[in-house]
């Protein structure tokens, strides 16, 4: 009985012990308090600042500016929202504070915004026919982005009368004129910037790119900038797409070194790609049948060797022509050398090739990537492709580089409110999938992977691949083909050695254009 009353007596000291220990402050109210944040209704449209009339204060150090707030409220949407508002007081604890945000009233039509591309298909993930790659997140990200910012996004094609070239950049010149523009963004190519911001048929967007165009990387920015404003943007980043590609059967076939080789031992310089081609030659020789080292249209070969003798065609630090200058003549010269030794195919063609390439009686041939693999250009070769960067002048120290032009971008069009713009090119950027510059090698990589056969391919272009600079030919409006186009006059001038007389003769031409859009 002794030990029971006992037990008694020490359980209600604990008892009372703890009691006196809660006692001496420990629910001691908290120092910091939030007032303001009373539960409110609002109506659709308004415009709503959660700290609007909210303020904290600690009884020590009175008020407390750092409110943190959780939550969002979409005043477009009506609902009940809920926020979370917290502040942490001098003596360390942290008070929290609930309001509900009730949105009422008829909620507000979604913003149809239109982007107008040449093939809807490549970039409108719920397409049918949808081409490009990631379809569900891509998906999904839509779906997010249209129920947060209450837009509807749809992807158009351009109309019958508006297929491509001049007859595309007049139909939305003539829709800004007419104040009906075809879309709120245009896939166009960096080569009608001039015209249709001269046309102001589109609107620059630097004012974005310290907030929302915070992501588009700076080889987009660079190709997009004319008169000292940016005027188009894209995803991802800017590639290297010209190349040669060579026959790798008959290469291998023929015993003579392999190209990509030479160039990863750093050998692929012009004395060391005359010496192959004169191999080549002389290899083939030995047969009955028509076959050459080299194929394609001398211009192709000069355009991206310039760059590896020092020069530019179009050199827009200096906004000068300069496909006459000494870098480039000696490119001309050159080539003519490797012409007149027979080293060129007689009857080339651009693009797909000529019949001997087709049927794999020429070994080297300029291309582009995309040609590998697609059905109408080099996609059916009966032979395995090779890829090989162009080679660089014997005396040229300077970095691989590779002229783009016509580069695929976007645009803003003119005639919106502020409002409205703001929200186009919000949408825009927040449909895209940004990825780092690691993220970007790696997917591009990948890609490669699906066009070569060897991986000594990838690793060659892999060196170079985003190693570009903007070169401006292509955009001064004279049309490449004509009697004063540059690229019909070099394809003249490797023929018949003669390049400083045609540069010399079309130089006042694009001198007068290069004027013009730089200045006018």
């Amino acid at each position: 009985m002794r030990k029971v009353f006992l037990s008694i007596l020490l359980l209600v000291f604990a008892t009372m012990l703890a009691a006196c220990g809660n006692g001496g402050g420990g629910n001691e109210p908290a120092t910091a308090s939030i007032s303001g944040a009373n539960d409110i209704t609002i109506t659709v449209g308004d415009t709503f600042n959660p700290l609007d009339g909210v303020t904290a204060t600690d009884s020590v150090d009175g008020a407390i500016t750092n409110i943190q707030v959780t939550g969002t409220v979409n005043t477009n949407a009506p609902a009940v929202y809920t926020l979370t508002y917290k502040v942490t007081g001098s003596d360390g604890k942290e008070v929290t504070v609930t309001r509900k945000v009730t949105v009422q009233g008829q909620a507000v039509e979604p913003t149809k915004i239109v982007i107008m591309h040449g093939a809807p298909y490549e970039v409108d993930p719920f397409h049918a026919e949808y081409s490009g790659t990631r379809q569900q997140e891509r998906q999904a990200l839509q779906r997010q982005v249209e129920a947060e910012l209450n837009v509807i996004v749809e992807y158009k094609p351009y109309p019958a009368n508006a297929p491509w070239g001049p007859d595309r950049v007049n139909a939305i010149i003539q829709s800004s004129v007419s104040n009906n523009h075809l879309a709120d963004i245009y896939w166009s190519t960096s080569d009608w910037i001039q015209a249709l911001a001269k046309a102001e048929a589109i609107v620059p967007i630097d004012k974005y790119m310290a907030t929302t165009g915070s992501k588009i990387h700076q080889s987009y920015q660079k190709v997009s900038m004319f008169q000292g404003e940016l005027w188009a943007f894209n995803e991802g980043n800017l590639t290297v797409d010209s190349g040669l590609y060579y026959n790798a059967d008959l290469v291998a076939n023929l015993g003579v070194a392999n190209p990509t080789q030479l160039y990863l031992d750093g050998e692929w310089t012009w004395t060391r790609f005359e010496t192959w081609a004169k191999q080549v030659k002389t290899l083939m020789a030995n047969g009955q049948e028509e076959m050459y080292p080299l194929g394609g249209m001398p211009s192709a070969y000069a355009e991206s060797m310039i760059p590896l003798n020092g020069g530019t065609l179009i050199n827009s630090v200096t906004q000068r022509v300069s496909f006459a200058q000494n870098p480039a003549l000696q490119t001309y010269d050159f080539l003519n050398s490797l012409y007149t030794q027979g080293l060129f195919e007689t009857s080339p063609q651009y693009d797909a090739g000529s019949p001997l390439w087709q049927a794999g009686k020429v070994a080297m041939h300029p291309g582009n990537l995309w040609f590998v693999t697609a059905p109408n250009r080099w996609g059916g070769l009966p032979f395995e492709l090779g890829y090989v960067p162009f080679p660089k002048a014997d005396a040229f120290t300077g970095a691989y580089t590779s002229p783009v032009s016509g580069v695929a971008v976007y645009h803003v069009a003119s005639g919106m409110s502020a409002a409205k713009e703001a929200l186009v090119f919000q949408v825009w950027n927040e449909l895209q999938l940004w990825r780092t510059d690691a993220e970007l090698k790696s997917d591009f990589e990948l890609t490669l992977m699906t066009k070569f056969d060897n991986e000594i391919y990838v690793e060659a272009y892999l060196e170079v691949y985003d190693k570009v600079y903007l070169e401006l030919i292509n955009a001064l409006g004279i049309s490449a083909y004509s009697e004063q186009g540059w690229r019909r006059n070099v394809n003249l001038a490797v023929r018949e050695g003669n390049a400083r007389t045609l540069m010399d003769g079309i130089k006042p031409t694009y001198d007068a254009a290069l004027e013009a859009y730089f200045n006018s």
